[in-house]
């Protein structure tokens, strides 16, 4: 086997290589924490949508992102995009209480944020994302959440 010497997407030399610097957002990035909560009432319907936060399509979605659907009034927790409704999360409470679109080194580490939305191409600005119901509520309930995300 051979031996090696090599470098991450982090280190470079442009003047040696030619390599660009690396990207801001993965070198230098800030972490930004957003905490909310959404709320709904016993007779919110099918069809219901609930707009939780707009994110700028570049941001890198860290793993402290979370809902916390334990006391939600749905059964399933759908979560993504006004279009695309289960983008990020499509889950029952029962499966967990706490649901985490990224996870530590999973496939979507370090991924842009229109990339973990199954996105063909950055559109550029924000994002919105929403909360979709897919049926009738089963009872009045609160979704507390954090998004964390990188930028720069």
């Amino acid at each position: 086997m051979a031996v090696v010497t090599s470098k991450s997407n982090l280190v470079h030399d442009s003047f040696d290589t030619g390599i660009y610097p690396p990207d801001p957002v993965e070198a230098r990035g800030r972490l930004v924490l957003m905490t909310g909560t959404v709320t709904n009432a016993a007779d919110d319907s099918n069809g219901s949508m609930y707009h939780l936060v707009d994110l700028p399509s570049r941001c890198i979605l860290h793993h402290d992102t979370f809902f916390d659907v334990e006391n939600d009034g749905f059964a399933q927790i759908v979560i993504g995009t006004k279009t695309d409704t289960d983008a990020l999360v499509d889950q029952t409470k029962v499966t967990e209480t706490i649901a985490q679109p990224i996870t530590m080194g999973d496939a979507n580490h370090g991924k842009r944020l229109w990339e973990v939305l199954g996105l063909a191409a950055d559109p550029g600005g924000m994002i919105g994302i929403w909360k979709h119901a897919e049926a009738a509520a089963a009872g009045a309930g609160a979704m507390p959440f954090q998004i964390a995300y990188i930028t720069d």
